[in-house]
């Protein structure tokens, strides 16, 4: 029996290179999927005429274009905005979504109060990435996970790495507090009754900051295991320093967003240099 569409999806694309023809194929052969806003979030002039010959051939295909690179959480509101569905899906580019994951996530979104339901992100071989189910984010935390001194248990107490994937993958769906904006569902109402994406965030974080306001509203964060993507990274041509400094940006303002004053500022700006240096180390150790 047909599953009946009612999944808007959206796909903020920058330099995403081939592997989103393969990202929107597998959406489009979703039965959940109605439709799909592409936002173009400053491609080079070539790339955006060969968009418009897609959504020009396929009318599930929605392109939204002109306002430049943005920033990821702007970029997804914009295209939420834009979503006629009673359910909003976000898929990164470089996702390559199983055909039938959306339908399970947004049938545990479709509940009472606000729900946001994070899929399994596996890499080409099927393992699970980082990233896809993680721990609350604090200051120890985020020190803990970047240099390296996190250990996979729950009997690691304050060492336990905020990212779960070395853990033995769930059989059924669990709570957690968070997981992977590269695909997640959530209703289009409780989406906007949260806030929608935080837009002060260029890259990454928005969506720790997203599953964090879900929870403090009341509302569920879900990891589903069995509704699985398959992720192909580093397709996007960003230099990875330029990344390192966004992200280090987005942790920070994380941080002195929900710090606690007086102390929980002070702690913000004790730890900036920790992380900074971490991240410069992940930058040099990654040429």
């Amino acid at each position: 029996m047909r599953v009946e569409a009612r999944t808007s999806a959206v796909v903020v694309t920058y330099n995403s290179g081939d592997i989103l023809r393969a990202c929107l194929t597998n959406l489009l052969a979703s039965p959940d999927c109605e439709e799909i806003i592409l936002v173009n979030n400053g491609n080079p002039d070539e790339f955006v005429i060969e968009l418009g010959a897609w959504t020009e051939a396929e009318p599930r295909l929605k392109l939204i274009s002109g306002h430049g690179n943005v920033g990821f959480g702007r970029a997804c509101n914009l295209g939420a905005k834009h979503a006629t569905s009673s359910m909003l899906a976000f898929v990164n580019p470089d996702c390559v979504v199983e055909p039938d994951a959306l339908a399970q996530m947004a049938s545990l979104a479709d509940a009472s109060g606000p729900v946001l339901v994070g899929g399994c992100i596996c890499d080409p071989q099927g393992l699970e990435q980082r990233g896809a189910r993680r721990g609350k984010l604090s200051v120890w935390s985020a020190c803990v996970s970047f240099l390296g001194a996190g250990r996979p248990s729950e009997q690691a107490g304050i060492w336990r790495d905020f990212n779960r994937n070395r853990e033995p993958l769930p059989t059924c769906p669990i709570e957690t507090p968070v997981v992977s904006g590269a695909l997640m569902v959530t209703r289009a109402d409780a989406f906007w009754q949260i806030g929608g994406f935080d837009e002060a965030y260029f890259l990454h974080v928005e969506d720790i900051d997203l599953c964090h306001r879900y929870r403090l509203g009341g509302g569920k964060v879900i990891f589903d295991p069995s509704a699985r993507a398959t992720h192909i990274g580093g397709t996007s041509q960003a230099a990875s320093w330029r990344v390192e400094i966004a992200k280090l940006q987005s942790f920070l303002y994380y941080f002195w967003k929900f710090a606690r004053p007086p102390f929980g500022h002070f702690s913000v700006i004790l730890v900036a240099p920790v992380l900074a240096l971490a991240m410069l180390l992940r930058v040099i150790t990654a040429k």
